[in-house]
C-alpha cells in the first residue's frame, strides 16, 4: 500500500512538471458595421518593453522538505521553460500586442487605416504603446510533503494558484510633430488556484489584452468623437 502511494504521489509530480507549449492567439471582436470615425490612417509600431528585468524561478522547492511551496515571480515570463501548468509561451509581447492592438481597432472602425509599422511612414498619427508589465506569479503547494505532497492532490486539496498581470501604456501622436492628442494606462490582472481535477491555463494574457483593447476602443471611440474637428486632415 505504502509502495502505490509512493508511485501515485511520484506519477502526479511528474505529470505536473510535463506541461504542454502555450501560444499567443488572439481574436478581435466582430468588425463594426459603420464608417469610420475619423478619416484618418494610423501607424502602430511594436510596443516599448518598459518591464521590470528580474525573473525569480524556485518552482521545484516544492520538492524540498518542510517547504510547503515552490514559487515563480517573473517579470518576463516568456523567457521560461516550465510555469505552473503550462511549458514554454511562444510569445512577444512587444510584437504580439501591437498587432492586437491594429487587429481590434481596424475592426472597430474608428480610423480609416491602422497598421502595424516599424517606421511611421505616411500615417497621419501613430499610437505608441509600452509594456509595463506582464507579471507572473505562481505556487505549487506541496504542504512540507516533498514529493509526497501531491498525494494531498489526489485527496481534492489544490496542486497550484497563480497571477497573471498586465499594465500597457497608450500614447496617440500626431505624425511629424509629435504632438500628443491623448494617453492613457490600463491595468488588469486574474488569478487562479487549481486542482488536479480541474486544472487552469495559466497563460491569460490574451484575456487581459482583451479587455485592455476593447476599453481602448471605447476610449478612443470617444476621443474621435469629442476631437474629430480639431484633429489633422488626411494627408493622403
Amino acid at each position: 500500500m505504502r509502495k502505490r502511494a509512493w508511485a501515485v504521489a511520484l506519477a502526479t509530480a511528474c505529470a505536473a512538471g510535463c506541461a504542454t507549449p502555450q501560444t499567443w492567439l488572439y481574436r478581435p471582436e466582430p468588425a463594426a458595421e459603420r464608417r469610420p470615425l475619423l478619416v484618418l490612417a494610423v501607424a502602430v509600431p511594436p510596443f516599448q518593453d518598459a518591464r521590470a528585468n528580474a525573473n525569480t524561478d524556485e518552482l521545484m522547492q516544492y520538492a524540498m522538505p518542510l517547504f510547503p511551496f515552490g514559487w515563480q515571480d517573473l517579470s518576463h515570463p516568456e523567457y521560461e521553460q516550465r510555469h505552473a501548468n503550462t511549458g514554454t509561451w511562444l510569445w512577444k509581447p512587444d510584437e504580439d500586442l501591437a498587432r492586437a492592438t491594429v487587429a481590434e481597432l481596424n475592426q472597430a472602425r474608428i480610423f480609416k487605416q491602422v497598421a502595424f509599422s516599424r517606421g511611421v511612414g505616411e500615417a497621419d498619427l501613430k499610437l505608441e504603446g509600452t509594456v509595463k508589465s506582464t507579471r507572473y506569479r505562481s505556487q505549487m503547494f506541496s504542504y512540507g510533503l516533498s514529493v509526497v505532497g501531491p498525494l494531498f492532490w489526489v485527496l481534492g486539496a489544490p496542486s497550484d494558484s497563480f497571477d497573471n498581470e498586465l499594465v500597457l501604456a497608450f500614447r496617440l501622436r500626431e505624425n511629424g510633430n509629435d504632438k500628443v492628442l491623448w494617453e492613457k494606462e490600463y491595468s488588469r490582472q486574474i488569478g487562479k488556484t487549481s486542482w488536479i481535477y480541474n486544472v487552469q491555463d495559466d497563460f491569460r494574457y490574451p484575456e487581459l489584452a482583451k479587455a485592455i483593447l476593447r476599453q481602448l476602443v471605447d476610449d478612443l471611440g470617444a476621443f474621435a468623437d469629442m476631437n474629430g474637428r480639431v484633429l489633422p486632415v488626411s494627408g493622403k
